[in-house]
């Protein structure tokens, strides 16, 4: 703002960064007239700009631009509505970003409106070329081909689907470079500078209500309260009838806006075109600054059409904040109103919010949904908005691998509103919502479980990629875990790598990188990496059998098991300085407590790999044995440990891992009587069971419980 007041040689006495919001620009002008009005003798200009094609073709072609370097992080201006607020379930699924938020409207609304999602679709799309046809006649516009409808809803290669129901051609387009500049003032203002009267716009009045910022902290997804305060109090202004307004500009991020408003205004949708610039599709920019364009385009609509009527509707965040105005080249038939807020009505309409279910798992209707789609095309994940028999709303993801789930969200045939089904947590941590009440079994695809008696035997299966883990093979084995903690008849876990090569080499980058380039989550279970790495709570021993290469979370893995047996080709090492990053699933905190600071950190600050041998030498690995008699080995121990009481075990792993978090040895001590696992062994027949087998001179029978 400084440099553009620089570059026109003016000071005014007021220069101000506007909120981010689509209606910031119709507010703004509403805010001019009505300090006018109010007895304020200011001219005021409302100057908006965006260059974000400029900025992607830059960063494609490693260009710098010759422009003003930005502000820092610190040095930066907060705008007002910078950043909205978001429940934390809807930032942990992913589902921040208007694109993704905008279709829960849809989909509420063509249910509420008794569409089938291609009827629903089919609306859109025919809405979406009419505001296409008028952008085609826009020499401003940013796309002027007037693609029509069935161009606009047929999903293609360059019409990719992005968020169901949308494809791109039904979404707000960003990359543009455009700019406006709009300027109020007083009629005697005008008049002064010669104006001529034919060029005069009038600005009538209109109004402004917001819904709460969070949008999981909303009444209803098939209306909104503000959005009719607004236009209802535009349509008084205007005369109190529609038929009175002659032309519209209805913000168009998303077709669900416009019709909902049509809705509001009681527009026919087959007769009426809604907007007078093109829309945020075609004329482009839905940052903040489209509607600058759009009253621009509306005065000279109104210039052509003198005595014509024009309503500007714009809206900002993610339905949240609404904003009207009337304007015309005829005066205004009563003086402006210096209060503009509807937000009384809008709230008194308003039903009551549901309370947000954290932490659920039961029986869940929707209540909308929507399913986010990679730039392949391909579904990431199905998103719902869910209500619980007690009327609590929550949301939960649907995840690919629900092929129901996913073709019930994307069926053209009916809606999913209304539909039931079952909320679980999964492996880390997120809701999941379900036709079913119980996720079938399946059989896992990366991991091979044997039982020998009271011994899991547990393989990570990935050999090809030298058993490297991606999210799925985690949570396979977050799943094993679980059910090995969970057991009662299994009391010793032995976990190992298939193939010659590897143990495990860690984090599989190639498929992390696969999977960032499609948007998709990169997660780890919540109790940590393989299941594992952040297990606090399991009590049974777990033995690691490193089969070769033990590489950064391979290494951490092994760390988080209490025993490690090694084959004499066996190598460790955390190397993710390496490639840019930090051992962050327990390494960088494990291995210094297991051989001490600076050896540790002559591992982790050099990455170097250390041998089989050496790990012995310092400490972390409990033995090497030859390759062909690793997994004898750890058997053998097991079966070691199975001579002693299972329950003595878990008292004993759990007071030492309790020990090493209290500050000294006497602080150890004196806690240690409340370990649960031990006072559990006090209470369970193996603690009778051993004196009176060491009595009658015979070999234990251990119960376990």
């Amino acid at each position: 703002m400084a440099l553009l007041c620089e570059e026109l040689k003016i000071a005014p006495a007021e220069r101000v960064n506007a909120s981010m919001g689509g209606e910031t620009p119709v507010r703004l002008v509403h805010e001019a007239a009505i300090a006018i009005a109010g007895g304020t003798r200011i001219t005021a200009a409302v100057v908006g700009g965006e260059a974000s094609h400029a900025r992607a073709q830059a960063r494609k072609q490693n260009a710098k631009l010759p422009w003003t370097p930005a502000a820092s992080r610190d040095e930066a201006v907060r705008y007002p509505s910078s950043r909205l607020a978001l429940s934390q379930i809807a930032i942990d699924l992913g589902m921040a970003d208007p694109a993704r938020i905008y279709p829960f409207y849809e989909m509420a609304t063509q249910a509420a409106w008794g569409e089938a999602p291609a009827q629903g679709r089919a609306a859109d799309a025919a809405l979406w070329a009419s505001y296409a046809a008028v952008a085609a006649g826009n020499p401003n516009a940013w796309i002027r081909s007037a693609p029509d409808q069935a161009t606009i809803e047929a999903v293609s290669a360059d019409n990719r689907m992005v968020t169901w129901p949308y494809t791109k051609l039904m979404t707000a387009n960003p990359s543009v470079n455009q700019a406006a500049a709009l300027i109020v003032t007083s009629l005697a203002t005008a008049r002064e500078l010669g104006v001529p009267e034919e060029c005069l716009v009038y600005v009538w009045g209109g109004a402004h209500a917001a819904e709460p910022e969070d949008y999981l902290m909303r009444d209803r997804y098939d209306h909104s309260t503000a959005q009719t305060a607004v236009l209802e109090r535009a349509i008084e202004i205007a005369g109190g009838d529609v038929g009175l307004i002659d032309h519209f500009e209805l913000y168009s991020c998303f077709p669900v806006v416009p019709r909902m408003a049509m809705q509001a205004l009681g527009l026919n949708e087959t007769f009426a075109v809604p907007t007078v610039a093109g829309g945020l599709t075609f004329f482009g920019g839905p940052l903040n600054n489209y509607m600058s364009h759009a009253i621009a385009a509306m005065v000279r609509t109104l210039r052509a059409h003198p005595g014509d009527i024009g309503l500007l509707y714009g809206q900002g965040g993610y339905v949240n904040k609404h904003q009207s105005l009337i304007v015309s080249t005829t005066p205004p038939p009563a003086p402006i109103t210096l209060d503009p807020s509807v937000q009384d009505a809008a709230d008194a309409a308003r039903a009551p919010v549901p309370p947000l279910a954290l932490n659920y798992e039961g029986p869940a209707t929707i209540e909308t949904y929507t399913v986010t789609y990679a730039r392949d095309g391909e579904p990431i994940q199905g998103v719902v908005i869910a209500l619980t028999s007690s009327g609590e709303r929550l949301m939960a993801r649907v995840p690919v691998s629900d092929i129901k789930g996913i073709a019930l969200l994307t069926s053209l045939d009916r809606s999913a509103v209304g539909v039931a089904g079952h909320v679980r947590v999964d492996a880390f941590g997120k809701p999941v919502w379900s036709m079913m009440k119980a996720m079938a079994a399946k059989p896992y695809r990366f991991v091979v479980v044997e039982r020998d008696g009271p011994i899991t035997i547990v393989t990570m299966n990935r050999p090809e990629a030298m058993n490297a883990l991606h999210p799925d093979a985690n949570a396979e084995l977050a799943d094993v875990f679980d059910k090995f903690a969970n057991d009662p008849s299994q009391w010793i876990a032995i976990l190992t790598g298939a193939g010659d090569r590897a143990f495990s080499a860690g984090n599989d980058l190639r498929e992390t990188a696969r999977r960032m380039g499609r948007g998709e989550p990169i997660e780890t279970p919540t109790t940590g990496f393989a299941g594992l790495t952040a297990r606090f709570h399991l009590d049974k021993p777990v033995i690691a059998a490193v089969n070769g290469v033990a590489m950064g979370g391979g290494f951490e893995i092994a760390l988080a098991c209490d025993l490690i047996l090694a084959s004499e080709d066996a190598t460790f090492a955390l190397p993710e300085p390496r490639v840019g990053l930090a051992a962050l699933a327990g390494g960088l905190h494990r291995l210094p407590r297991e051989i001490g600071l600076k050896r540790a950190m002559g591992m982790i600050l050099t990455a170097r790999r250390v041998s089989a041998a050496e790990g012995q030498a310092l400490g972390f690995v409990h033995e090497v044995v030859p390759k062909s008699e690793l997994l004898v080995a750890a058997k053998r121990l097991a079966a070691t440990m199975l001579e002693l009481s299972p329950m003595s075990l878990r008292a004993s792993k759990q007071i030492v891992r309790r020990g090493l978090e209290e500050a000294n040895l006497a602080d150890a001590y004196r806690t240690q009587d409340g370990c649960p696992a031990l006072k559990a062994l006090f209470r369970s027949a193996d603690s009778r069971e051993g004196p009176l087998a060491f009595a009658q001179k015979r070999k234990p029978e251990w119960k376990g419980n």
